[in-house]
């Protein structure tokens, strides 16, 4: 298991804990000190990692009154095409590292993991499927996430666990903007079912093929989405 920070593992936890439903009907977080006592870790840890969960736009801080889980909302074209434009060349960068570092874990996971990674990968992958029924783009991005995460904790390599989760930041953010693409999320779930498919079945070639075709489509869907928001901005007003 990779060496992970206690912050990096209190983030983690609230992530999970948002994803479970923990907030109250108004989205709010339990406070520093509840955090504190639910998940066994110092205020210090907590305060920090609340910290990092709003600098990726999944809390919202709110002097006074606490931290709130940011609502769900729909695709936004011009906000789109505004985080495109502004990060392109990062955008890029990060795919080109996921298509490094993901198809070997996959390959991995399917040659290492254990008959547990592989229950936790099916339950995670039909809570996703939930996630999308339900239409909550927050948590088909946490649940996004747990999916890729549990594939490298299956390929039981510190190093490669290390690496991803040095891209995590930006890629909680990646996730975000292309989850609220309509459709983007449903084109997901067959995907993941032949990843999960080939690594439960132990098969590290097509797993790995099967997670390049998949950050390929992710891709394609987000170039595709660029040009068709890019053309409708360009059209005359009726």
């Amino acid at each position: 298991m990779a060496i992970e920070s206690v912050v990096e593992s209190t983030v983690a936890r609230i992530k999970e804990f948002i994803k479970e439903g923990g907030t109250n009907e108004n989205g709010k977080l339990p406070n520093e000190r509840e955090l504190s006592q639910i998940l066994q870790v110092g205020r210090s840890s907590v305060r920090e990692a609340l910290r990092i969960l709003e600098a990726v736009g999944i809390i919202e801080i709110r002097p006074t009154k606490g931290s709130f889980v940011v609502e769900r909302k729909n695709f936004d074209s011009s906000e789109f095409l505004h985080w495109f434009n502004l990060y392109q060349p990062e955008i890029f960068h990060l795919i080109e590292v996921r298509l490094a570092l993901e198809p070997v874990a996959a390959s991995l996971a399917a040659q290492r993991g254990t008959e547990e990674h592989f229950k936790k990968l099916e339950k995670c992958h039909n809570d996703f499927v939930q996630y999308i029924i339900n239409g909550d783009p927050l948590k088909i991005t946490l649940g996004d996430e747990a999916f890729h995460d549990l594939i490298f904790e299956a390929s039981q390599n510190p190093l490669l666990q290390s690496l991803h989760e040095m891209t995590k930041k930006f890629l909680t953010v990646y996730r975000k903007q292309v989850f609220l693409i309509p459709k983007e999320a449903m084109k997901a779930v067959s995907q993941h079912d032949d990843i999960l498919r080939c690594i439960c079945d132990r098969d590290a070639d097509a797993a790995k093929e099967y997670m390049v075709q998949h950050l390929l489509m992710s891709k394609t869907g987000l170039i595709s989405a660029v040009q068709k928001e890019e053309e409708d901005s360009t059209k005359p007003t009726p």
